[in-house]
């Protein structure tokens, strides 16, 4: 694979694993390419086709292709994967259908450090909206620090002698 190739994959998936979404940044590394129909099955080498992805789903995936049966692997782009799967608070992820239940077993998406990964990436989110909301009220609450200030002035100036 040329190295511009390679780029514009990376990019495409935000540099994230196309099944089981970590980042390269919290992996530490670059990630593979996985060709999504293995060309064992007579899978291009094409772009069309490549699915950038962590090591442990590329190796779970290996060459499984039954693309016309409801135990597939589902597809980052071209398949709904929220109408087959969810996210549990506790960062496991349920089913909702057969082909869902078939994706998480065979690419082992509740597997431990995945489930710990989601559970941290729900808090840093819902510290980030805090920290948001947090910021917006201080905002606000020193645009009323000013606007007193500036109207404490403005009496001092209209009454010198209090």
């Amino acid at each position: 694979m040329r190295q511009d190739a390679r780029e514009t994959l990376r990019e495409r998936f935000q540099f994230r694993c196309g099944y089981c979404e970590v980042r390269e940044r919290d992996v530490g590394a670059e990630l593979t390419v996985d060709h999504f129909q293995p060309r064992s099955q007579g899978g291009m080498d094409e772009a069309d086709n490549w699915v950038y992805c962590c090591h442990a789903c590329n190796e779970f995936k290996g060459d499984c292709w039954q693309p016309d049966s409801s135990q597939r692997i589902l597809h980052p782009f071209r398949d709904d994967v929220a109408t087959h799967t969810v996210e549990q608070e506790d960062g496991t992820l349920r089913a909702i259908s057969e082909t869902g239940a078939f994706h998480i077993e065979r690419l082992h998406l509740n597997r431990g450090p995945l489930v710990a990964y989601r559970r941290e990436r729900r808090l840093l989110e819902a510290a980030r909206l805090t920290q948001a909301r947090l910021l917006e009220r201080l905002r606000r609450l020193e645009q009323q620090v000013q606007t007193l200030i500036v109207q404490a002035e403005q009496l001092e100036r209209a009454d010198p002698n209090p």
